[in-house]
């Protein structure tokens, strides 16, 4: 025999000897599907851990309210409150100190008195009286969807 021979064969005695010492100390169930160290679940358990995770155990709920929003109301949001005008002549109400709200979808600050466009995503982002009125102009009922916290006066 080669020295590279005896080599080789010494490597894999010595690689055999770790693996079995190795599995031994293990108490030989490491991997081993169903054990104590790796066990079985159903795929209904999977889906309910995933589920609780994700923070949606009803379902799916998106966590928007549909809110209806008539002549003399203000829909006021705080901080991270969302908004979505989907019917409605609507215009913004500024904060405190004259800021607006923001227009994600038209990457955009609405200052006081400024239109609302159908279906763009409003950001409230600080809880200092922001929020959304209907048009002096016009007289009939705006829906919103609002995820977050909010308050009609």
């Amino acid at each position: 025999m080669n020295k590279a021979t005896k080599g080789l064969i010494a490597a894999a005695v010595v690689g055999t000897a770790i693996f079995t010492s190795q599995a031994m100390a293990d108490g030989g169930s490491a991997g081993v599907p169903g054990s104590a160290d790796d066990p079985v679940v159903t795929k209904s358990y999977v889906d309910q851990q995933i589920q609780r995770a994700l923070g949606s155990a009803g379902g799916g709920n998106s966590g928007l309210t549909v809110v209806e929003l008539n002549p003399g109301q203000t829909l006021y949001g705080f901080e991270g409150t969302e908004f979505i005008v989907r019917t409605g002549q609507v215009q913004a109400v500024a904060g405190n100190n004259g800021d607006g709200l923001t227009d994600i979808t038209q990457g955009a600050d609405l200052r006081a008195g400024a239109p609302v466009s159908h279906n763009h995503l409003l950001l409230i982002a600080r809880s200092d009286n922001r929020g959304l009125r209907l048009d002096p102009n016009y007289s009939g009922v705006a829906y919103i969807m609002v995820r977050g916290k909010y308050e009609i006066r």
